[in-house]
């Protein structure tokens, strides 16, 4: 009784120290992003209100800086500092312990560039130095020496990490579960509902019940069903060859190279010629799931959107970056949803276009990071939609995700 009691205890405090770290991360962004982009402090504008409402220079300007501080910043983390230990390694192997301090630059480092721009995703950084601050309190209650209990807090710690900056923590734990885990015994499962639940209650104290997309409800059809049928093979053919060229995607030179700095200017000066014409690339995507969203733009802006985005955060991991793969996919699956279902308009039932940007963000999410069940409650987290959307969502997924995994399987290129 008293070892169940120490481990809620410290499950409650990991929930708490990732809620801190979440809503500190969360305020750091946002005070940078105005900083760079706005009128120097913290204020009401959306991401995409302040990089359209900055001149195209600006944006380029920015980026080109962004790419000086990434490359010069990793250059030194992986020339001076312990070498970088990635989560599930850490989780899996309780002799590789995250570096302290080097992960807290690296993710700091993650933090800046991608307020500043970098195209990638910013849930790394959280879900990373909860579980350093995590894998302490293990230490300190002699808790760590318990492979598989480690195991199970440690997984708790980046899922509240998730949970804090995205206020998701149905999906987070779920999350935990699916992707870190494997595992749905109910000691799990009740850990990961504990510590979830307990930073996104702390993430809401500081910064408010926070709705990361604010959108009305949109009302589907039957229609909308056998569309997502439909389009479920385009979707999964393009989230293979967004997963293969992520893999694929390597720094020309050495990270620890002083070379690696000039070709982070280069690359995201790339970037930020590219966000000249199309500002909405910037960030984690956020910014272009907007637009999708509510149909605010036409196919033809849906499809460039599409494909400026995948080459930005291939050129910000050629340029040696790091981040998230999570909001980018999803950006790149509503675009792609969005252009489908635009041209099935034009000669078929019309369908909400909105409603098919949402289920596509979601289904694209859930194969490239190989996590279906958090990805359509994640979505449903997101916006406050209805959970029938679940019912499309799922009639999607049924016809992708063994053609993802066929194609993964059997297909080279």
């Amino acid at each position: 009784m008293k070892q169940n009691m120490k481990t809620v205890f410290v499950l409650m405090a990991i929930g708490i120290t990732a809620g801190i770290i979440g809503i500190i991360l969360t305020l750091l962004m946002h005070n940078i992003q105005d900083w760079a982009f706005g009128n120097g402090f913290y204020g009401d504008a959306s991401f995409r209100e302040l990089i359209e409402g900055v001149s195209p220079l600006h944006r380029f300007v920015v980026l080109l800086g962004a790419g000086g501080m990434a490359g010069i910043g990793w250059v030194c983390i992986h020339r001076y500092g312990t070498p970088l230990v990635d989560i599930k390694t850490t989780i899996n192997n309780p002799e590789k312990s995250m570096p302290i301090w080097t992960t807290l630059g690296h993710n700091m480092l993650q933090i800046i560039t991608i307020a500043l721009g970098s195209p990638l995703g910013k849930e790394r950084a959280p879900r990373e130095i909860s579980v350093v601050f995590a894998d302490q309190l293990t230490r300190l209650f002699h808790i760590n020496h318990d492979i598989y209990k480690r195991k199970v807090l440690l997984a708790c710690a980046s899922g509240a990490g998730l949970a804090a900056v995205y206020n998701t923590p149905l999906a987070s734990s779920l999350f935990i579960m699916e992707t870190l885990l494997a595992d749905w015994n109910v000691n799990a499962v009740g850990s990961a509902l504990i510590c979830c639940s307990t930073a996104v209650y702390i993430m809401r104290l500081g910064v408010g019940d926070l709705i990361q997309y604010p959108l009305p409800q949109v009302p589907f059809n039957e229609t909308l069903i056998m569309w997502a049928v439909a389009a479920a093979p385009v979707i999964a053919l393009f989230a293979y060859w967004f997963d293969k060229s992520t893999v694929w995607c390597h720094p020309l030179f050495s990270r620890k190279s002083p070379k690696m700095i000039g070709l982070a200017v280069i690359g995201f000066g790339a970037i930020g010629i590219l966000s000249m014409y199309f500002p909405e690339i910037l960030g984690n995507g956020q910014a272009g799931n907007e637009l999708s969203f509510t149909f605010s733009i036409g196919w033809k802006e849906g499809a460039f959107l599409f494909g400026t985005k995948w080459i930005a955060v291939l050129l910000a991991l050629g340029a040696g970056a790091y981040g998230g793969n999570i909001t980018p996919s999803m950006m790149l699956g509503s675009m792609l949803a969005l252009v489908i279902a635009l041209i099935w308009n034009g000669v078929l039932p019309e369908i909400p276009v909105a409603a098919a940007a949402f289920i596509g963000a979601a289904v694209f999410l859930g194969l490239t990071q190989k996590m279906p069940v958090t990805a359509a409650v994640f979505l449903l987290e997101l916006t406050r939609f209805s959970p029938a959307y679940l019912f499309p969502i799922c009639g999607c997924f049924a016809v992708a995700l063994p053609l993802f995994h066929y194609l993964k399987e059997h297909i080279f290129f």
